[in-house]
């Protein structure tokens, strides 16, 4: 662990890095402590597990107020030791899981970047810090998978960039196995023609879906596949028009919101038009089909930069990140998570490489973060502003306008370092 290293703490003489990052130690200590004696989305899983251990069908109903488990039946039959413990320490273990990811997604950013031990590099960890708190702050409060995802995606390039390619694909599928949100990596290393990262992939994927068949009955384990698939079947009408508990942020939740004419329990009404369903979902693919566009141009576009290799890499995974919350439906905003490596990439631009962006550029992209929460502790902020905030879906705004802010940001920042060349 690199939070307060005790054999530091035993003989004196912190770096002022790590008293940063210790200090951001200790203030997520806040959400773990209301995590334990809050209901969130670890006791949907301890439901779900609980369900399998018995012989039921995790699938087969809400499992705490009207939410679904939506997640892979390895994950839940991964969690059916658990289901022994209390769920107090249930939370407790999954806290420290969480602790662990973020250390090693801190490390492998700090790898990928080479951020330096000086006063720049003492800069950039604090604002980097105070950027990253809330979407955290969220993930821990929430029980959430984010964590998680970022750091299947960051180790996985990371692995695989060093020649490790079988474990790179393994964090690969783990996370698609999870969440499915990784698959969206698949196209950075189609586009990237790494056919060999593609086919481990896959093969883990299917490797992972076939494991339960060890230990549960084959047709039942067939039967909950079939039913999980069903669930993220994207044709789905609940996929389509997204409604959600606090506000859905991604794009098609403001299509929903907006243009739909539903109306939402307890929201105002911001609906401009009223489109038919069938219209929301090929607005809705149309959008993504943009951002898969965008991100092959991105790929190429960078392809051809001076910058190191590993720098220009985390660049482009920090793209794809930014695209993933606002491409797949029922993102909230614990997904801001996924945009902290773009954010320490702008960072790291800024602080370390010394090439500013134009001050317009800086007023959008403090708007953006603004937006989705990092610049701003929303938990403090008065209940009305934050009500206001989820219901107008303004974090899905931010979301939006993140990604060309990044690629502005990215190109002046690419043009400058051939120019220093």
């Amino acid at each position: 662990m690199k939070f307060l290293p005790v054999s530091k703490w035993q003989a004196g003489g912190y770096s002022r890095r790590e008293v940063i990052t210790g200090v951001v130690f200790l203030l997520l200590l806040i959400p773990v402590w209301r995590n334990l004696s809050c209901e969130n989305d670890i006791d949907i899983f301890y439901l779900a597990a609980t369900e399998l251990r018995n012989g039921g069908n995790p699938y087969d109903g809400p499992h705490l107020y009207g939410m679904w488990y939506y997640y892979s039946p390895l994950f839940a039959s991964l969690l059916i030791p658990f289901t022994y413990l209390p769920m107090f320490a249930v939370k407790l273990v999954w806290m420290l899981t969480g602790f662990l990811l973020l250390n090693r997604i801190y490390v492998l950013i700090r790898k990928f970047l080479d951020i330096p031990d000086n006063q720049s590099g003492f800069v950039y960890t604090c604002i980097f810090g105070f950027l990253a708190y809330n979407p955290v702050f969220l993930n821990l409060l929430h029980g959430q998978m984010t964590i998680l995802m970022v750091w299947c995606i960051l180790e996985g390039a990371w692995q695989n960039m060093h020649r490790q390619w079988k474990w790179g694909s393994l964090c690969f599928a783990i996370g698609i196995n999870i969440k499915i949100l990784p698959i969206f990596l698949g196209w950075l290393y189609l586009v990237k023609k790494d056919f060999r990262m593609l086919a481990a992939t896959g093969v883990s994927i299917i490797l992972l879906i076939l494991i339960p068949y060890l230990w549960f009955n084959p047709a039942f384990h067939t039967s909950i596949i079939q039913d999980w698939l069903g669930l993220l079947n994207p044709l789905n009408k609940e996929h389509v028009n997204t409604i959600g508990e606090g506000g859905f942020t991604d794009f098609a939740s403001l299509l929903t919101k907006y243009f739909s004419g539903i109306r939402i329990r307890g929201e105002s009404d911001f609906n401009m038009a009223i489109w038919s369903t069938k219209t929301i979902f090929w607005v809705q693919w149309a959008y993504r089909l943009l951002l898969i566009g965008l991100c092959a141009w991105f790929v190429n576009f960078t392809r051809q930069s001076v910058v190191h290799e590993k720098v220009k890499l985390f660049a482009q995974l920090a793209f794809f990140m930014v695209c993933i919350p606002s491409a797949f439906p029922h993102q909230r905003d614990y997904s801001a998570m996924l945009l902290t490596p773009a954010m320490g990439f702008m960072l790291y631009t800024a602080i370390i490489q010394k090439i500013k962006p134009q001050r317009w550029l800086l007023v959008l992209a403090f708007l953006a973060a603004f937006a989705i929460g990092s610049v701003v502790f929303f938990p403090l902020t008065p209940w009305k502003f934050r009500h206001f905030m989820m219901e107008a879906r303004i974090p899905g705004m931010g979301y939006i306008l993140f990604i060309p802010v990044y690629i502005i940001w990215i190109k002046n920042y690419l043009s400058k370092a051939v120019a220093a060349e």
